[in-house]
């Protein structure tokens, strides 16, 4: 008896992962999806089947369970039931352009257009290949989409959200919301935070909000006292968490962010063009703001100031561990970067931006700069000199006297288009028949002076110093840091490059490391305008850095 019941426990593990498995399969055979046509539908049918559609959206969701999912065709719809139509399961919401990036033309919509707005309080939901429009009511939702607090987990893609009072109510608090693909514009009717494409409070989203992710989408033609990010939480015990905002088109709006109470957030990779609020910024920095990152965008013409930090004394304290790095920076009415006193706790950590002038911004520290104007307590020295991506890092960093020599050959080979553009990374493109760039340098300093020839022997594109502009010396080396007496220099300056297409002149920079004898590891790079190429392991060949 007792080694019937030992073989038959081995079993109770198998028999219970195939209980489990068959639960599930069962689960996901149940799933169900419904169907919704304005034209042609009546909410007494069964809406499971195309032929048999429902009429309203709310209907659909009504006869759903959580984990359906429910196809609208193209048509309009009102959802004229009292209040917003509600969303209260877990549910696909497919429109009539689910799957294409709304931030291209494309065809008929699936147009939800109730006064009220949407209410998503399930979580998990996904709405993907809508027209969200019209909604009006100021008092309940104001939004086109209002996700309500505690919900988690939302996504958000391929549609277009106009014409409200505001385009989404942003709450979220466990795993990642997505905002992606959509086109969200003119969200400008009269009521609160009107004008702002994206909007939460301690109100709207609960007192924390976490774990969103914005990116690809298109932002346009939001006007008035909002933002279209505009995180407005004063909530002391709460605020927003691990925001990421990256590689958006912001055009014609007021601003593209307002921030209070923002914890170990990012903003990069955007372009951000022609902002209209006269005086205000960009991007509008308040209150409270911790471990904020500003990376890698463009931020190009505006009324006001590019970045402005202030404290309003509304929620924490002074913002801290703001660092603005890599964007490039250019025609703004009054400054790039504007950091009010008791805005930030020490010193804001701007270096390596390009401020529109290789001389660097101009400011109280810097009175020779030609760009945009930073005021106040902000670390903006190295400045790049020439713009991002690309620009060396190196603006007010003073040479260094020394000199460089070498010469020798590297591997890559990077392919371009006739005009120039970078088609593919060196690394990606292996080399044949053995090394295809050859290189000749001296280079000294003070002043800086020099010569530089490179040849780049497959892609028959010859680079030749015109003038040297600036020489840094440093140590160790870049690609030898563990080498004793190892150094790294970087020199710029102008030069003709030549291809079959013709000869132009362009800004370069060459990056070379000194590794010691016999120079086996010494490395060469070179990058212009219109062309990169390592830094490289030599094939051939020695740096002398002294």
């Amino acid at each position: 008896m007792r080694t019937f019941l030992r073989q038959a426990a081995r079993w109770v593990p198998l028999f219970a992962a195939l209980a489990v498995f068959f639960v599930g399969v069962q689960a996901a055979a149940a799933a169900t999806t419904w169907y919704v046509n304005d034209a042609t539908g009546n909410d007494a049918n069964s809406c499971t089947s195309p032929l048999a559609p429902c009429k309203t959206i709310q209907a659909a969701i009504n006869k759903a369970s959580s984990g359906d999912t429910i196809n609208v065709a193209a048509g309009t719809y009102l959802e004229a039931a009292p209040g917003p139509l509600s969303v209260n399961k877990t549910l696909t919401l497919l429109g009539a352009q689910n799957g294409v990036d709304a931030r291209f033309p494309r065809g008929p919509e699936s147009i939800v257009s109730d006064v009220q707005g949407t209410s998503v309080s399930a979580n998990n939901v996904v709405i993907n290949g809508f027209t969200v429009q019209d909604s009006t009511v100021a008092a309940f939702t104001g939004f086109g989409l209002w996700l309500n607090p505690g919900v988690s987990g939302t996504q958000i893609v391929n549609n277009i959200i106009q014409n409200n009072i505001v385009g989404i109510g942003l709450a979220n608090n466990g795993a990642q919301a997505l905002i992606r693909h959509n086109l969200i514009q003119n969200n400008i009717l009269p009521g609160g935070a009107s004008g702002s494409g994206i909007y939460t409070d301690e109100f709207v989203g609960g007192p924390i909000v976490r774990n969103v992710l914005v990116e690809e989408n298109t932002f346009k033609g939001h006007s008035g006292f909002g933002g279209v990010i505009n995180i407005s939480n004063t909530d002391p015990a709460g605020g927003v968490f691990n925001l990421d905002v990256s590689t958006n088109s912001f055009d014609m709006n007021s601003r593209a962010a307002v921030l209070f109470n923002t914890h170990d957030s990012t903003i990069h990779d955007n372009s951000i063009t022609n902002s209209t609020f006269v005086g205000s910024a960009a991007i509008r920095i308040f209150d409270n703001n911790t471990n904020l990152r500003i990376l890698r965008n463009d931020l190009i013409t505006g009324t006001g100031h590019a970045i402005r930090l202030s404290d309003l004394n509304l929620v924490g304290g002074p913002s801290s561990g703001v660092m603005i790095h890599e964007n490039n920076i250019e025609f703004f009415a009054l400054t790039g970067l504007t950091v009010d006193p008791l805005a930030h706790v020490g010193t804001v950590n701007a270096e390596c931006n390009w401020w529109n002038s290789p001389t660097g911004p101009l400011s109280a520290t810097n009175p020779s700069g030609t760009g945009e104007e930073v005021v106040g307590d902000a670390d903006f020295t190295p400045w790049l000199i020439a713009p991002a991506p690309g620009g060396p890092c190196i603006g007010g960093i003073p040479s260094t006297p020394g000199k460089v020599t070498g010469g020798g050959q590297i591997d890559g080979d990077p392919l371009f288009s006739p005009l120039g553009e970078l088609l593919s990374l060196p690394a990606l493109v292996p080399s044949v028949g053995g090394s295809q760039s050859s290189f000749g340098l001296s280079v000294k300093c003070c002043p800086a002076t020099g010569n530089l020839e490179y040849k780049d022997h497959q892609q028959n594109v010859r680079i030749k110093a015109q003038s040297i502009d600036r020489l840094i010396i440093s140590s160790p080396g870049t690609a030898c840091p563990a080498t004793p007496g190892s150094k790294h220099a970087k020199f710029t300056g102008s030069a003709a490059v030549t291809r079959s297409t013709g000869t132009t002149t362009e800004p370069f920079t060459v990056d070379v490391d000194d590794c010691g004898e016999p120079g086996t590891m010494d490395t060469f790079g070179i990058q212009t305008t219109t062309y990169a190429n390592g830094p490289y392991t030599l094939t051939g060949g020695n740096i002398q850095i002294h």
